[in-house]
């Protein structure tokens, strides 16, 4: 065989064992990462968090009223808040009453946010793209010109199938609550209110006003996540609202 074959063939080897080399390690590189993911977050974590504490003293049994109201203007309407919560403050010891008058407490609750949380999405894209840009980088490092690109291309769009089949989901539920405490007989408490209205284009209105009112507020707000690999949210949602419903519950 001549020499200058002898030399092609050489040439051809050592580019096909590369090659074969490089896209074995953008498949470990990749996998590496995806199985970390997998094997961290296998198991479903779920937490909720108030903003504030709410402390209600203690009152007597037959003062252990309560009307709630749960509403949700969430883009999920079967989201269903209202019956567990009004069933786990029963199990406290309080009476449920459709007569806000008759009630000592009142519990309002608004479910104001539910769905895939975009928090984390920053680390997430950094996360997913790592596999794609080692891939290019290795890519890169074989031929030359056309054949560089080619490659460079290549070695990303397999990493980056590979990145894809593992993720790493978040879900959330965001609850606005208020709960209101009826004063003691012979205390005094007053509300005021301030409002901003624009009027047209250029204009707007100011309104205020001041009233006497029988009952002490308090308010927070509730953030449930729930994360896991490949999650999904009808999983995720049963195991929010039960940590939802006991953090609400919880406070009476």
């Amino acid at each position: 065989m001549p020499i200058i074959q002898k030399s092609i063939l050489k040439k051809f080897s050592i580019k096909k064992a590369t090659l074969c080399f490089a896209m074995a390690s953008i498949l470990v590189l990749s996998g590496c990462s995806a199985i970390h993911t997998s094997v961290a977050k296998k198991d479903l974590d779920v937490q909720t968090k108030m903003s504030e504490s709410i402390f209600l003293d203690p009152v007597s049994s037959e003062k252990r009223v309560v009307f709630v109201q749960v509403r949700n203007t969430s883009d999920k309407p079967g989201i269903m808040l209202e019956p567990a919560i009004k069933q786990a403050i029963l199990a406290n010891g309080y009476r449920i009453t459709d007569n806000p008058d008759e009630a000592y407490y009142m519990l309002q609750a608004n479910v104001l946010k539910a769905g895939r949380a975009d928090k984390r999405a920053n680390r997430h894209g950094s996360r997913g793209s790592h596999g794609a840009l080692t891939g290019a980088a290795i890519g890169s490092t074989l031929g030359g010109g056309d054949g560089k690109v080619a490659m460079a291309v290549a070695g990303a769009l397999l990493a980056t199938m590979v990145d894809a089949t593992v993720k790493d989901i978040y879900y959330t539920i965001v609850t606005d609550v208020r709960i209101s405490e009826r004063v003691k007989s012979g205390t005094e408490v007053t509300e005021s209110s301030q409002s901003s209205l624009t009027q047209g284009i250029s204009g707007h209105k100011t309104s205020s006003f001041v009233e006497s009112v029988d009952w002490k507020r308090y308010q927070t707000r509730i953030v449930s996540v729930a994360n896991q690999v490949n999650l999904d949210f009808p999983t995720a949602e049963a195991h929010l609202v039960s940590s939802l419903v006991q953090s609400i519950s919880n406070v009476f």
